[in-house]
């Protein structure tokens, strides 16, 4: 016998500790076929999920037009400067306007890639290596990208899977352009 048995005639006794994992392994059991029986809960979930995907239910837009700002968290203090940015970023990289890309980053760039990241410090540097750091994947994740779904948390405004970064100046008045991009990340 172990430690943790006794017997006691026919039956073998548990003792506390054992007896502490045994409730526990209940407990999960418990849960996880509540969790999975119950197709109200499911149904609520599949709604929530295509609600995200109907025009109906702007995530952005419509909180901008009651007065709430969805970028806030990222230092942003204008969401209409943010969204027409965005915009213009969008049709610029859609064009390959590298010029005009090039006027809605904030220097220095931190671009980032497999092999380390660099800080890029001008318009001009931008322009001339342009085509090795607006990969097709970054062009791809712009080009997909709705302003109804950015991503949005401290460190500014992400686009697509953080191809992309966008962010805000502390200037007075407040600048909004391209803080980073990662050029050759893994999907």
């Amino acid at each position: 016998m172990n430690m943790h048995t006794t017997t006691t005639g026919r039956y073998l006794a548990l003792s506390k500790p054992s007896r502490l994992f045994s409730a526990v392994l209940i407990a999960a059991a418990l849960l996880l076929s509540a969790g999975c029986s119950s197709a109200s809960t499911n149904q609520a979930a599949d709604q929530s999920a295509a609600d995200l995907n109907t025009p109906a239910g702007s995530l952005v837009v419509d909180p901008i037009k009651t007065g709430t700002n969805p970028f806030e968290t990222a230092g942003i203090q204008d969401p209409q400067a943010m969204l027409d940015t965005f915009a213009a970023v969008k049709t610029a990289v859609a064009s390959d306007n590298k010029a005009e890309v090039a006027s809605h980053i904030l220097y220095p760039l931190r671009v980032n890639g497999a092999s380390g990241h660099q800080l890029i410090q001008t318009r001009g540097d931008f322009v001339d290596q342009y085509d090795a750091i607006m990969t097709k994947q970054v062009k791809a994740a712009i080009a997909g990208q709705t302003a109804d779904h950015l991503f949005v948390n401290y460190q500014g405004v992400m686009v697509g899977n953080g191809e992309l970064w966008f962010g805000a100046s502390a200037d007075s008045p407040q600048v909004i352009g391209i803080i980073a991009i990662n050029h050759d990340i893994a999907d």
